[in-house]
């Protein structure tokens, strides 16, 4: 087995001997985790994450007087890193699960403990090595007429035509398919990613939260943004800013 990945990380805590006391404990006891920033607030990190592109955030929950760690990841448009909530209280877990965080520490947090969330991290993107393979399809793909896709899935790649999937709906990292049959897949991949790769193949995102095959759009009801129609029978809504480009592609077709 190879080296372990170096771990870029960012700390927000607005306690700075925390800061202090998870920087000596990552320094001294965690092999592959390089601390590359750390905030004392969530406003100054919001705007500051997607340039840093860290692997893993250490986040606090409650910091008094600003934004929650909680109400950091609400507002952020994606989470393209692993989250380790830090705290001083248990009772956050259950909401700290629905953020698929990677673990939950309590303050002052244990060596042990940040070394076995640390070596989930890396398990983790060990067990998504597919997803280089699944970023080098999207360039390849995208250049070329395809008439298959792989859909990364928790268990592994699924392979299906272009025209049997009606569309895709985005749900927060994960993505809902949705096939002309009526069946569904839920893939491991982004919204966004999809996005990516079939733009160019007669998909459009008619909304932060669906991408549409235009081949099973069936009809087009006049509103402030809209509403489509697809061929398996499901109303979604357009959004306003979505609705020009929209019908402009509808009359290509």
């Amino acid at each position: 087995m190879g080296t372990p990945y170096q771990l870029k990380a960012v700390i927000i805590d607005d306690d700075e001997f925390s800061c202090f006391h998870l920087q000596d404990v990552i320094k001294h006891k965690v092999g592959n985790v390089d601390v590359i920033a750390v905030f004392n607030s969530a406003e100054d990190a919001i705007g500051k994450l997607s340039s840093l592109k860290p692997d893993v955030v250490f986040l606090d929950v409650e910091m008094p007087g600003g934004m929650s760690g909680f109400d950091m990841l609400k507002k952020l448009p994606a989470i393209n890193f692993e989250i380790i909530f830090t705290t001083s209280h248990e009772h956050y877990a259950i909401r700290a699960i629905r953020f698929s965080a990677i673990d939950y520490l309590l303050k002052p947090v244990n060596v042990t403990d940040l070394q076995e969330a640390v070596s989930r991290v890396n398990e983790k993107r060990s067990s998504n090595a597919d997803l280089s393979l699944w970023q080098m399809e999207v360039v390849t793909q995208a250049k070329t007429k395809i008439e298959n896709l792989a859909i990364p899935t928790m268990e592994g790649l699924l392979f299906i035509g272009l025209d049997d999937i009606v569309y895709c709906e985005g749900d927060d990292r994960y993505t809902k398919i949705y096939l002309h049959d009526n069946k569904m897949i839920m893939s491991s991949r982004t919204l966004g990613s999809f996005e990516e790769l079939l733009l160019s193949h007669g998909f459009f995102r008619i909304h932060k939260s669906h991408l549409i095959n235009l081949h099973h759009l069936k009809k087009y009801l006049k509103g402030e943004g809209g509403q489509v129609i697809m061929a398996n029978g499901t109303a979604l809504d357009v959004s306003r800013r979505k609705k020009d480009e929209l019908l402009k592609l509808v009359s290509q077709f």
